[in-house]
């Protein structure tokens, strides 16, 4: 049995190493309670403030996505894009896909129709995209330029030999990659194939396509800047008939609703297709063929309008060849966009040119 009096000698000559010991032990602790707060708050220029409200850890580990401006996983902002050719004849209404796209290119082609390019961010999780319908030249331009997977169903003649000419162009036409599409039963053809977002995947990841994205980033805002909204709440584009097009704005959400043919447009499980921007680009058409099929102007550049926040820009589109549009201000400054969605329509006579704005 151990007594008193040995317990007293041991501390007595023990000392010195166990008041270091502890010393140590304090240090210890304190320095975890330190590291412990950093991974609790972050230094500011005005003191002490939480972490931003994100999963990544640092603003670094976020970055503006080059499709629409929006933040995202660092990873994630230069994916590959994909790009699905809809039509938008009266048979082929409701739609399905508008509402959820990223980007819209829209174009006349003949007979006065407009067709639609919808831009999706490989993220995306669209479960139905169509009705698919068959590329024109312009539009294969627009995804030679995006660096998109094209996905389209047969083509016109001026269309197909576009993509054949175009080295590396990443095309998924149904003809030849039927098990991407299917066909619905509860439509009539042609306006009857769709894709989803999965199946275009998996057609890029056979052709082992690579993932990054060449589309030159356009500008944005940030998203906390405040802006006041104007008041041109509506822009009408005449295209006629059933294919005009309302934008109206909403000043609570801020952004576009689109209407056609006098009615709100809804994908085909009543999604109401908004915007954030609305682009009206002005070109030239010729008719090439006695079908009416036509070549448009993209490169070079031309008058154009941007609808933002309720204000209307006048703004110049230049377009090099293989290249990707880029809007500039009446001074020559690169324009400012929301972050989010952008629909660019496009038009060829001025007479089309949105009716709110440009008298």
């Amino acid at each position: 049995m151990i007594s008193a009096g040995s317990i007293e000698m041991f501390l007595k000559r023990s000392w010195p190493q166990i008041a270091g010991g502890a010393v140590l032990i304090l240090l210890l602790c304190g320095t975890s309670s330190y590291l412990s707060i950093r991974g609790t708050f972050r230094k500011a220029d005005d003191g002490i403030m939480p972490p931003l409200p994100t999963e990544a850890t640092s603003s670094t580990d976020m970055a503006l996505r080059r499709l629409d401006g929006l933040l995202v996983a660092d990873g994630e902002a230069v994916l590959q894009p994909y790009a699905v050719m809809v039509e938008n004849a009266p048979e082929a209404r409701p739609l399905m896909g508008p509402a959820r796209a990223n980007l819209v290119v829209e174009a006349p082609v003949e007979g006065g129709i407009t067709r639609l390019m919808l831009v999706f961010d490989a993220t995306s999780t669209a479960e139905q995209i169509g009705p698919v319908r068959s590329a024109r030249p312009y539009f294969v331009e627009f995804a030679v330029a995006l660096g998109a997977v094209y996905a389209h169903c047969g083509g016109s003649p001026d269309g197909l030999a576009r993509i054949r000419k175009t080295e590396g162009f990443r095309d998924l036409d149904e003809f030849s990659n039927g098990i991407r599409f299917w066909r619905s039963s509860k439509r009539s053809a042609p306006h009857n194939i769709y894709t989803s977002m999965e199946r275009l995947r998996a057609g890029s990841a056979a052709k082992e396509w690579s993932e990054g994205s060449v589309v030159a980033p356009w500008r944005y805002l940030n998203p906390d800047d405040g802006v006041a909204p104007g008041d041109i709440t509506d822009v009408r584009v005449p295209y006629g008939g059933t294919f005009t097009v309302v934008w109206s704005y909403d000043v609570e959400t801020g952004a576009y609703t689109r209407s056609q043919a006098g009615s709100v447009q809804r994908d085909a499980d009543g999604t109401v297709v908004t915007s954030t921007n609305v682009i009206i680009l002005l070109t030239e058409e010729r008719v090439l063929d006695s079908v009416g099929r036509l070549k448009i102007r993209t490169t070079g550049s031309g008058k154009a309008w941007l609808f933002r926040d309720g204000q209307r820009f006048d703004v110049t589109w230049h377009r090099p060849e293989g290249g990707w549009l880029r809007f500039e201000t009446t001074d020559g400054n690169d324009v400012l966009f929301r972050p989010g969605k952008t629909w660019i329509s496009i038009i060829t006579e001025s007479s089309m040119a949105p009716a709110s704005s440009v008298e």
